[in-house]
């Protein structure tokens, strides 16, 4: 009998002790966040761009302020591994991923859309927006959102936020001073339409080539300039080969951030909350970082010897608004966003 009592009570502390070690109050240590999958494992997303992966460039520096957002907001639950230089591709390339589902998430300049949608040409026409207060009230525009949101659901890419890469301005190996110095000279361009066009406007002869041959083109003297923002003159070494900066503004230059509708589409709503939050406010950082350091990257250039040199503005502009560019483009962008543009600019 005692034998009996003694095993009877085994049993029982041996089940009370399995049913303490398997219950735990419901509050689980591993229990994984909603920003977590459903494994419990890291998220990982691939965030590419073509720029140079110098903390100063502004692809890197919009890329890195999102990662460290992305992993705050998450609790570590979400990581971004960021993969510049081109190692991906090109910038339409990685467009053209994100649509095939081969690339996650991308920043670009904002003319590589306007090669899968015209009516992102809308901003870049030129002296359209002339100053930064007017471009952040059209990039954070209801207008702006309806045109994103419409191309999400035809192309499969989803506009999270904009960096910027500011201004425009022509550096190389010969001033402009006035309109006139512009006549006959040969301007590296992307290959855009409208970039062609604002050249022609403006008198200079406009020579459409991939960025990857330009310092070489200026080396050579293939070309007498190109066009592009001051910081990227500075983080990717042109001084090296070009005297001067003219600061003409001729076009500012957005920069979509961007990530596959159908990747986005795959995660939860807390975690398409945090990359847009992440997206919004590194977006507001970089923007802010670029606009305060812009004196300060023209002093640098100046210290690496070189010459900033400040045209009349409104000479350059009436060429423009002379050439019927605007005119020109209304109707692949549509009279209505155009207007709407406009107004957001006065």
């Amino acid at each position: 009998m005692k034998k009996r009592m003694a095993l009877f009570l085994s049993v029982v502390m041996a089940i009370a002790l399995l049913t303490g070690c398997s219950g735990n109050g419901g509050n689980r240590a591993d229990t994984p966040s909603d920003s977590s999958n459903s494994s419990g494992e890291t998220v990982k997303i691939q965030l590419a761009h073509s720029d140079t992966e110098n903390e100063d460039g502004i692809h890197q520096k919009m890329s890195m302020l999102f990662a460290n957002y992305v992993k705050e907001l998450s609790n570590g639950a979400m990581e971004i591994e960021i993969v510049g230089n081109g190692q991906l591709g090109g910038e339409r390339d990685l467009v053209e991923g994100m649509q095939l589902g081969t690339i996650e998430m991308a920043s670009t300049a904002n003319m590589v859309l306007s090669n899968f949608d015209p009516r992102f040409s809308v901003l870049d026409l030129p002296y359209l927006i002339t100053d930064y207060e007017t471009a952040y009230k059209i990039l954070d525009s209801d207008v702006m959102r309806e045109l994103t949101d419409n191309f999400a659901e035809q192309s499969g890419i989803r506009v999270l936020t904009y960096g910027q890469g500011g201004f425009r301005q022509v550096i190389g190996n010969i001033a402009v001073n006035a309109l006139s110095d512009l006549k006959g000279m040969k301007i590296r361009v992307p290959e855009s339409d409208i970039y062609i066009d604002t050249f022609n406007a403006l008198g200079a002869n406009p020579t459409p080539l991939a960025y990857t041959e330009t310092f070489t083109a200026l080396q050579q003297g293939t070309v007498d300039a190109f066009e592009i923002t001051p910081a990227v003159v500075l983080s990717a070494g042109f001084f090296e080969v070009c005297s001067d900066i003219s600061m003409i503004n001729h076009l500012y230059s957005p920069n979509p951030f961007m990530i596959s509708e159908s990747l986005f589409q795959s995660l939860s709503e807390e975690q398409q909350g945090i990359l847009t939050e992440a997206a919004q406010k590194a977006a507001a950082d970089q923007r802010k970082w670029l606009e305060d350091g812009e004196t300060e990257t023209l002093a640098s250039l100046e210290e690496k010897g070189m010459t900033v040199n400040y045209p009349d503005l409104p000479e350059l502009q009436n060429a423009v608004e002379a050439s019927g560019l605007y005119d020109k483009y209304k109707s692949t962008i549509g009279e209505e966003l155009f207007q709407n543009i406009q107004a957001l600019c006065r």
